[in-house]
């Protein structure tokens, strides 16, 4: 696979490209966004590595320039910019990611696998064709469970083709899609002697014919190898329609959910000043602050957002604190806790009793999304936010606050977006219905996006390992979560159109 680095920063350029050889990718590298550009209009990427701010043409008015040619090569910005309104001009100039420096290599290898993946004919990390399974985590190839003994290009190659099982690929094309710029590209006889090996390699364990030629064009997979595609149809028709959310209603219809969530954190503070509290009520007072900070944001509270977050931690803080902990100590805490928790009230109220207009969003996209799509989650706000923003623009949007009954509704529903939490009431089982989707041959194509308040980076890791496309931090940013909804659901329809 093909990869372009656009990025002036040589430390950047070197980390990335090194990173990526490691992996097998075919990697090109600009240093302005107008070069960047030349590369673009000469070669056939798989994912562009953007940075936003750079010289000549920048990453923002790049991207655009792409979408407006209707270029849909995977785009992911890198940017040390990391407000919502620079999240949201980048995903809207139509990105597919959007990764702050410095990042963690890890993180950044974890999306970069989840946005090919995504950006593939195929979403498993297991190529299939016929009896010929390519892994990708392994690289590896094999043909009835026999692994094939391939070299560096050789694999490339095969990739190729089994990504794409109906191309024809001239001895030029190879050269563009497998050959870096920089590299000294190979003459016609180079190629022909590569397939020569193939050819030989398969037909050693009766793959006949698993490559031909087809004369005055070039190579593809024989037919004869191809899996028919069997995903259902999805209609795509839509209407241009705004789309005005009223998050004053949500708040208004919930907002007993929050102050319930409040007392809980005041029982488990006054309990602190008086030095009867214990791990119960510590563990209460932590999953309310947490489910505060989650659902606050939402509705613009974003002072309320930070103050719940620092609630959390000192309550979490309180808890690692060994058994012996004393009541003076105790004592200490519930000092520090008293005052933010009566700030917290006093917003509450505060936003309550002025019923603020809060934002709307108006003309975020310009027809209806049309899609059915299940969210997982155990927060009944959350949800009935998710419903308020979704089902005006058409969405099916089916609502579970526990997972009892997922496989039965998936089954029912054929959904074409799955949205999840990762914290719900019996553990981390977000992760493990992940990794269950992925693993599932019927439904391993479909796109997943975790919907949590959980920021950790190595929790970020292991939900991208598990297999998730997408990744987002409650509060919903409305804007944000539509976009990202949008363009995952316009990529699968456009390289799977027969869903």
């Amino acid at each position: 696979m093909r990869i372009l680095i656009v990025d002036d920063d040589e430390t950047i350029v070197s980390f990335l490209t090194e990173l990526l050889l490691k992996k097998n990718y075919v990697v090109d590298i600009a240093k302005d966004g107008e070069a960047g550009w030349e590369f673009v209009e000469s070669y056939q990427y798989d994912l562009i590595l953007l940075d936003v701010m750079l010289p000549k043409l920048d990453g923002i008015s790049f991207c655009r320039r792409l979408r407006e040619r209707k270029n849909l090569v995977l785009v992911m910005l890198l940017t040390g910019r990391d407000t919502t309104t620079d999240k949201l001009i980048g995903l809207d100039s139509g990105a597919d990611d959007y990764v702050v420096k410095p990042f963690n290599v890890q993180e950044l290898a974890a999306r970069i696998r989840a946005l090919i993946r995504r950006g593939s004919t195929s979403v498993s990390t297991i190529l299939e064709c016929g009896d010929i399974r390519l892994d990708q985590n392994m690289h590896e190839v094999s043909y009835q469970s026999q692994v094939l003994k391939l070299s560096r290009k050789e694999y490339l190659l095969v990739e190729l083709f089994i990504r794409n099982q109906k191309r024809v690929y001239s001895s030029r094309e190879i050269v563009d899609h497998l050959w870096s710029f920089d590299a000294e590209p190979p003459n016609e006889s180079t190629i022909r002697s590569h397939i020569k090996n193939i050819r030989r390699i398969f037909k050693a364990v009766k793959a006949d014919d698993f490559l031909e030629t087809v004369y005055g064009q070039g190579y593809r997979i024989n037919p004869n190898f191809t899996l028919p595609k069997t995903h259902q149809n999805i209609s795509n028709k839509a209407k241009n329609e705004l789309l005005d959310v009223s998050l004053v209603k949500i708040w208004q219809d919930t907002k007993h959910l929050s102050f319930e969530r409040l007392i809980a954190v005041e029982e488990a503070t006054s309990s602190l000043l008086v030095g009867i509290f214990d791990q119960n009520l510590c563990q209460k007072a932590i999953h309310n602050a947490h489910k505060l900070a989650g659902s606050l944001g939402m509705f613009g509270f974003e002072q309320g957002t930070i103050i719940a977050r620092k609630i959390e931690i000192i309550f979490e803080s309180e808890f690692k604190l060994p058994s012996h902990f004393t009541q003076i100590h105790q004592y200490k805490f519930a000092q520090i806790l008293e005052p933010l928790v009566r700030n917290l009230r006093q917003q509450l109220e505060e936003y309550d009793q002025k019923a603020i207009n809060l934002p709307t969003i108006h003309d975020l996209v310009d027809e209806k999304i049309n899609a059915k799509i299940i969210a997982v989650d155990d927060d009944p706000q959350i949800l009935m936010t998710l419903k308020t923003i979704l089902e005006p623009l058409g969405v099916e949007l089916t609502c579970l606050d526990n997972q009892d009954d997922f496989w039965e509704k998936l089954k029912l529903i054929r959904p074409d977006f799955l949205i999840l939490d990762i914290n719900m009431p019996s553990g981390k089982e977000g992760l493990d219905l992940c990794l269950a989707v992925r693993q599932n041959r019927d439904w391993n194509w479909l796109p997943i996006l975790f919907l949590t308040s959980c920021n950790d980076v190595e929790m970020l890791q292991k939900a991208f390992v598990m297999g998730a496309d997408d990744y987002l931090t409650k509060p919903i940013v409305p804007n944000d979560l539509l976009i990202r909804i949008i363009n995952r659901l316009q990529r699968i329809r456009t390289i799977r159109p027969h869903i």
